[in-house]
Parts: C-alpha cells; sequence; structure tokens
C-alpha cells in the first residue's frame, strides 16, 4: 500500500477529515455503551484518540483539520443554545438557589484559575502559556476569543479546555463517590462549571435536573470569565 499517498488524500480532502470525526465519535458511543458506560471510557476521549493519531500519522496541521471540521465547530453555538429547555423547564428551583449559585460561580471560578496559574508560574512556565491556561473552564469558543484578547495562544488555549474537559468528566464522577455527594443539582453544577460543554454531556446522563443545573453553571463562568478576565489582565499588565 501506498502510505504517502493515502496520507496525501486524507490531509487534502476536507470531507474525510468531518467524516473520519463523526465515525470516531460515533464508535466511542457503540464502546462505551457496550462496556456499560465506564466512566475511563468516554466517547469524546475514544474519538480524541483516534483522531490525535490520524493527525500526527498523515502530518496534517491543526489549522488544516479545524478548517475541515468547522462546521461541527459552527453547531456548537445551536448545540449549547439547545441546553436552555432543561434550563427553563427547573427555572423556579434556579431562582431559590440565586445567591449560592452566584457565591459558587465566583468563589470556585477565581480559585480555579488561581491554582491553575500558579502551578504553570512555580514550574517556570512563559506568560503566554500561563494566559492560556486562565481559559481552561470556558467553551473553545468562547476561549479562543478570549485567549486572542488577553495576548495568550489560542491553540493552546483549546488545548487545555479539552484536557479539563476530558479530565473533569473523567474524574468527576469518582470525586462525587469519594466525597459523597448526593445531589444532582451540585453534581451537574461542578461539572458545568469545571468541565464545560464535555462535563454538561456527562452531567445529561445524570439527570434532567443535573443538566440545567451544569448548562446553567457553562454558560454563567463563560459571561463571568469573557468579560472580567480581559480587564483583570489588562490591569496586572499595566501595573507590572
Amino acid at each position: 500500500m501506498n502510505y504517502e499517498a493515502l496520507t496525501n488524500y486524507i490531509s487534502s480532502t476536507p470531507l474525510t477529515w468531518l467524516i473520519i470525526t463523526i465515525a470516531a465519535f460515533k464508535f466511542g458511543i457503540i464502546i462505551y455503551e457496550k462496556f456499560n458506560k465506564h466512566t475511563l471510557l468516554q466517547p469524546i476521549i475514544i474519538a480524541y484518540v483516534i483522531i490525535l493519531f490520524l493527525i500526527i500519522f498523515t502530518n496534517t496541521s491543526f489549522e488544516k483539520y479545524f478548517k475541515s471540521v468547522e462546521i461541527i465547530h459552527f453547531f456548537l453555538g445551536p448545540a449549547t443554545v439547545a441546553l436552555a429547555l432543561p434550563l427553563y423547564k427547573n427555572l423556579k428551583y434556579i431562582k431559590s438557589l440565586f445567591l449560592p449559585i452566584v457565591l459558587t460561580l465566583f468563589i470556585a471560578g477565581v480559585f480555579s484559575i488561581v491554582i491553575a496559574v500558579s502551578l504553570l508560574y512555580i514550574f517556570g512556565a512563559h506568560l503566554p502559556t500561563i494566559l492560556s491556561m486562565t481559559t481552561k473552564s470556558i467553551t473553545a469558543p468562547i476561549a479562543i476569543i478570549t485567549s486572542e484578547q488577553i495576548g495568550a495562544i489560542p491553540s493552546l488555549a483549546v488545548g487545555f479546555v479539552l484536557i479539563t474537559g476530558i479530565v473533569g468528566a473523567l474524574f468527576g464522577t469518582i470525586v462525587f463517590k469519594i466525597f459523597k455527594v448526593k445531589y444532582e443539582t451540585s453534581k451537574g453544577f461542578a461539572l458545568g462549571l469545571v468541565s464545560h460543554g464535555i462535563g454538561t454531556a456527562r452531567a445529561i446522563e445524570i439527570s434532567e435536573k443535573a443538566a440545567a443545573f451544569a448548562a446553567l453553571a457553562m454558560g454563567l463562568s463563560g459571561i463571568f470569565t469573557a468579560i472580567f478576565l480581559p480587564i483583570v489582565i489588562t490591569y496586572f499588565k499595566n501595573i507590572f
């Protein structure tokens, strides 16, 4: 087999990457369901491994791959908006918890960023890398825009977003069991706040109420970060 011709065909045909991406995710779903939805076999992780291997094998750049599957990125917006349905169904309950929600959002959001940034600083990471980490817990579209505004590296920011989402979806359930978290609302909010879209997808499997709170946390976290992070970063840049 002419491997060079094969890799050239895959890397030069936009539709090929779109089909591969969808097929990889579908394969991930099949494996996930076959093994009784094991935490370590999340569909997105299986798809990520397959696609990563093929990108490396075909020597395809991230920019070229992203352009090929841009339509999937486009539908992230409508998919996120669709999460408003479970949010609306639980609106009264959410209103009754307004203060705890706002406090948790602020404290957990700030704490998460500070811890991540501090670790990178201790290990001697460069400023653009550190800034890229600050958007790790928001959805990829918002992370790309925000990272550009604060002088971070968009591609690296997206990488941190993916890693954060996968880790949260993987170990979230385990953490809930260790700390005996029983409330579906708490589980959903934590997953949405820390692991954005991937965590919200995991929350949907728990219950509709968990999905509603995950969508709420993901949305509020994205808004909070997109508005205030550039202001804070600009302020500190002016000082130092």
